[in-house]
């Protein structure tokens, strides 16, 4: 394509689903697909930065993702699969570099139905209180990539945007051969990707752009909820009808009990995924003979001579051991008061290589192990296995597929829990931390340890690699992992490679190592309690904990977020699978489909090399979340009501604001109360030079998101603060303007007009991230502080 005037009022613009060139008509207030944008910069709010493409000379392409069909109610969460962009940018950039400059998203209903792309004049933007965009992932890969799916994704590595990352870019055998080896293979779109995207920038300043060599793929996984009320139609002949948001029917459970306002909804409480009749609705709602959830009893290996609160039955017993991995030979349950194993939960492994594993009910005086000497075994479904043993120092052998690396990440069950980590290849044993990149879109090598082991063997038989390693009990650093004498039981994560080159992992799993005193018996007890999650019927049940950041660093365990583990969840990702109904068991399920599409618009222009000049450098990915690392967060409301408690703090008391809340005001009753929820996060950052950072805040409750650097002499100095602008409701003037939906604008820095200068993080640079939501009257579940930032390290 040549350069297009800005005063030229018509663009060739190539159409995916299309095999022809298309004449698009020109938006008469500029070039871009959704009106003009604000942009922001450091401190200052809508700076005087030209977010017009076209009038820059940019070049655009528009694709459209396959359909999305749902019902009232319904999730759409899933990926749609490898689309080719179109062939004539394909063959434009084989053996090129495109420098992807910014894009546009939007959800729009086509005609004729099953035809993106072919009449997009007749294209109708399908308002965000219809369908709820809650975020997206997109990539773009080249002829050198692609995307692999990953076969058992973590559910609770929640690194991916709150959600399990379940598909990666890899780079081809191609990709070492190409022209341009420093530029990378695919790209990932993902900033600002929820019910503010819409009306969001997603640019950059001249001279930056996300670079891709040889573009002809993209890929999306949308998370879109449906919350359109059916008895206002859901065509594109019904976009004026119920103009005013009219609310459907709700889960009980949504908008924490308190029911739909009586006047004034701007928004679906189903958008928030609360947990319900159908799955997972709390008993404070639901009743206490709900089979939604439950409370389960919680076992573990303990170094102690006695339980403080032993196990209830042989049969609790029994389940406790093989749910630890151990094999036992024979359960045996004592029928009379014997001294020959203690009281409680207890299993024994022999000289002989016998393990039972024993239940007396009665009082005993016989006390179980609390020696270090221990050993356990493990064997992963990859293939690898882990045997322990510790004495004065520990032995770790390690077996695994000889032709390929193959590695195991101490006390962690997931990559965002950064573990120590052992790679075994044919050249050794190294030590890493993994998971350290900081970025939903890659798992990335992570950072080298320095080594403390001795290798004493390293050998392959009939194509099984066993490496026999030795290393003292304490690690060097935090970093590495130690081994604690009252931790008998260790959670571990295995991998195993393509080749010998440690690189992204083919397959991956989780298990857990009991450690076990040979010949004295170890006590199991009961350590907690876990929250059980289930259909109705009380069937697929789930539980999890998630990995949230401890103080001082985050605030979620500090406020009792409901959203760190099951036995108190109440709303949000957990609750909203793909296909489910955000609906109650009784409340139907109505037919009408809403049939629509997403819609992206690329902007570019072409990569030049001039000497040892480049006409734009490549922004990666920088991510971290404000809840670190739940991936999502509650936000209560301020205060309890008499009769109706708080999913997720039930028994708050009265005229008490919950954690994380300030009140100005006469609280909780007059007129003049306004109560604001703050979570902070702090952490560090090395040689980082921000070029762009946009937060994600949903609608209705964003106050804003701010972003410090904190080092000497910075001291909470503002980098970026972000203050949505809310919809006034005005559809008839910009399609785009519904009330209570936002728009953020982000963060740029760069030399463009309106802009600040970009600033490098030295090392080690202190930052914070605070968050703030409204919570006076309605609580708001799912919510999400993730700062989506790029930039560079020079």
């Amino acid at each position: 394509m040549k350069e297009v005037p800005i005063l030229l009022l018509a663009l060739i613009v190539i159409v995916v689903g299309c095999n022809r060139i298309v004449n698009v008509q020109k938006n008469a207030k500029g070039g871009n697909m959704n009106g003009r944008y604000l942009v922001a910069s450091g401190g200052n709010q809508a700076v005087p930065f030209n977010d017009d493409y076209m009038s820059k000379g940019h070049e655009y392409f528009d694709v459209y993702s396959p359909e999305i069909a749902t019902h009232y109610g319904e999730v759409f969460w899933t990926d749609q699969g490898n689309n080719l962009i179109p062939q004539e940018i394909i063959d434009r950039f084989a053996g090129k570099v495109m420098a992807i400059t910014g894009y546009e998203q939007d959800q729009v209903m086509v005609y004729p139905l099953d035809k993106p792309g072919l009449n997009p004049e007749n294209d109708v933007s399908v308002p965000i209180n219809w369908a709820y965009n809650h975020h997206y992932m997109a990539w773009m890969t080249g002829n050198h990539s692609k995307l692999v799916k990953i076969q058992n994704p973590d559910p609770s590595d929640v690194s991916a945007h709150g959600s399990p990352m379940k598909w990666v870019a890899v780079d081809l055998p191609s990709a070492k051969d190409r022209e341009y080896k420093n530029v990378p293979t695919s790209q990932m779109f993902s900033e600002g990707n929820g019910g503010e995207s819409r009306k969001s920038f997603h640019g950059y300043p001249d001279g930056f752009a996300q670079l891709i060599d040889s573009p002809d793929k993209w890929h999306i996984t949308p998370m879109q909820i449906d919350t359109r009320n059916r008895d206002c139609g859901a065509t594109p002949q019904d976009v004026h009808n119920c103009t005013v948001f009219t609310p459907g029917d709700e889960p009980r459970q949504a908008r924490y009990g308190r029911g739909i306002p009586k006047e004034g909804a701007i928004y679906s409480g189903i958008l928030e995924c609360p947990c319900n009749g159908r799955f997972g609705g709390d008993p404070a709602i639901y009743g206490p003979s709900t089979k939604t959830k439950y409370t389960q009893h919680h076992y573990a290996l303990v170094v102690e001579p006695s339980c403080k609160t032993p196990t209830k039955s042989a049969t609790i017993c029994f389940d406790a051991v093989a749910n630890l991995g151990v094999k036992a030979t024979k359960n045996v349950t004592m029928v009379s008061s014997s001294s020959e194993v203690p009281s409680g939960c207890s299993v024994d492994s022999e000289s002989d290589g016998l393990i039972i594993v024993s239940y007396n009910e009665f009082k005993s005086s016989k006390q179980c192990s609390t020696s270090s000497k221990r050993t356990g075994n493990l064997k992963f479904s990859t293939g690898v296995s882990i045997k322990i043993e510790l004495s004065e120092v520990s032995t770790i052998t390690l077996s695994g597929p000889a032709d390929a690396w193959f590695g195991v990440g101490f006390n962690a069950t997931h990559m965002a829990d950064k573990p120590y980590t052992l790679i075994v290849n044919s050249t050794g044993v190294y030590k890493r931390q993994i998971g350290t990149c900081g970025s939903e879109a890659d798992h990335c090598p992570g950072t080298p340890l320095k080594s403390s082991i001795k290798i004493v063997s390293n050998t392959v038989v009939d194509g099984v690699r066993t490496a026999v390693l030795t290393r003292p009990l304490k690690g060097l650093t935090k970093e590495h992992y130690s081994f604690n004498a009252l931790n008998a039981q260790i959670n571990f994560i295995s991998a195993i490679g393509s080749s010998q080159v440690f690189a992204y992992h083919k397959v991956h799993t989780t298990g857990i190592i009991a450690l076990i005193t040979s010949n004295e018996p170890n006590c199991i007890c009961e350590v907690g309690e876990t929250g059980m999650m289930c259909d109705n019927n009380g069937s697929n049940c789930d539980h999890f904990v998630k990995n949230c950041v401890p103080a001082p660093a985050g605030e979620l365990l500090s406020q009792r977020n409901p959203t760190c583990n099951s036995m108190t969840y109440a709303g949000g990702l957990q609750c909203c699978k793909h296909k489910r109904i955000m609906l109650d068991a009784d409340q139907p399920i109505r037919p009408e489909l809403l049939r629509y599409h997403m819609k992206f618009r690329f902007w570019f222009q072409e990569y030049k090399v001039v000497g040892a000049k480049v006409s734009h450098h490549d922004l990666p990915r920088i991510y971290y979340q404000t809840e670190a690392w739940a991936g999502e967060y509650d936000i209560p409301p301020a205060f309890a009501l008499p009769g109706k408690p708080i999913p997720g703090y039930n028994n708050w008391p009265l005229n008490t604001p919950t954690p994380g809340t300030k009140c100005t005001g006469n609280c909780p009753s007059g007129d003049d109360c306004e109560c604001v929820h703050t979570i902070e996060f702090k952490w560090t950052v090395s040689n980082i030079r921000l070029i762009y950072a946009g937060g994600h805040c949903h609608a209705p409750a964003c106050i804003a998101m701010e972003l410090y650097r904190n080092d000497t002499g910075h001291e909470m100095e503002l980098l970026c603060r972000q203050v949505p602008v809310f919809g006034k409701g005005n559809i008839k003037e910009n399609k785009y303007d519904e009330a209570g939906y936002i728009a953020l604008p982000p963060c740029l820095w760069g030399d463009d007009t309106g802009l600040e200068p970009s600033v490098l993080l030295p090392k080690n640079t202190p930052m914070v991230a605070i968050k703030h939501n409204r919570n006076t009257k309605v609580g708001h579940f799912g919510e999400m502080a993730s700062w989506q930032m790029r930039g560079v390290n020079f």
